[in-house]
């Protein structure tokens, strides 16, 4: 992961030495952008499942804070609908059962983005960004659809229900993620942006009372997005 986390900040630290030498003349500038998000879990152990995409979405308020000739550190503030689904399929005899279990997460999180423009003429610039982010779980919820059954755990019950954030073996999810946020963008020069983000989770999801050596989930999330700075 280091390694990984290292190579991106090469990447971003090159590119910038080798984009044109144009001086952006905005010192500051403020943006909203929104859109849709692919998310989904990497998990070991207990928690070691075929994840599929939950579509959710996601708004951000940012600012672009010039530091140098088209290098700017961009914050932020997020909302970010994240989780993951899991289906099952259950033969008894000759009776299929299939179900879909599907959660549901709300995040508010905090990114702080290191962005490289690299210009593109009169018309805009291409972005990109590579940056940490902090996350707090705020509210989230399981459902449940057909008739679900975990392979790990047998004879349980599943209904809807909220989620519950904290450390203990009652709750569900930790309350505060962290990670790495990598983007790809596009800005005209009249402000319009549109761009892709990946969000890579850090920080172990399972409550710190349910955790061994193999039980973990991190979040993975691919963003799409667009919007307006001035």
């Amino acid at each position: 992961m280091k390694k990984l986390l290292l190579s991106a900040s090469v990447l971003l630290l090159a590119t910038g030495a080798f984009a044109q030498t144009k001086t952006t003349s905005e010192t500051a500038r403020f943006g909203l952008k929104a859109g849709v998000n692919l998310s989904s879990y990497s998990g070991t152990g207990a928690y070691d499942l075929d994840y599929k995409n939950n579509v959710g979405y996601n708004v951000t308020a940012f600012g672009d804070f010039g530091v140098g000739n088209n290098f700017f550190i961009q914050p932020g503030i997020s909302l970010q609908n994240k989780g993951a689904k899991v289906e099952s399929v259950t033969t008894v005899g000759s009776t299929t059962s299939t179900g879909t279990f599907k959660q549901d997460v709300m995040a508010i999180e905090v990114p702080i983005n290191a962005v490289v423009r690299i210009p593109t003429g009169d018309a805009g610039a291409v972005q990109i960004s590579a940056g940490p982010y902090i996350g707090f779980n705020i509210s989230g919820k399981n459902k449940y659809t057909g008739t679900y059954s975990n392979p790990l755990v047998t004879g349980t019950t599943y209904n809807d229900r909220d989620l519950e954030f904290g450390k203990t073996n009652n709750d569900d999810l930790n309350s505060i993620d962290f990670g790495a946020n990598f983007g790809l963008a596009y800005r005209t020069t009249s402000g319009f942006l549109v761009g892709a983000n990946y969000g890579l989770g850090l920080s172990n999801l399972v409550p710190d009372d349910k955790r061994s050596s193999d039980n973990k989930l991190k979040n993975r999330v691919i963003g799409l997005s667009v919007g307006y700075s001035f």
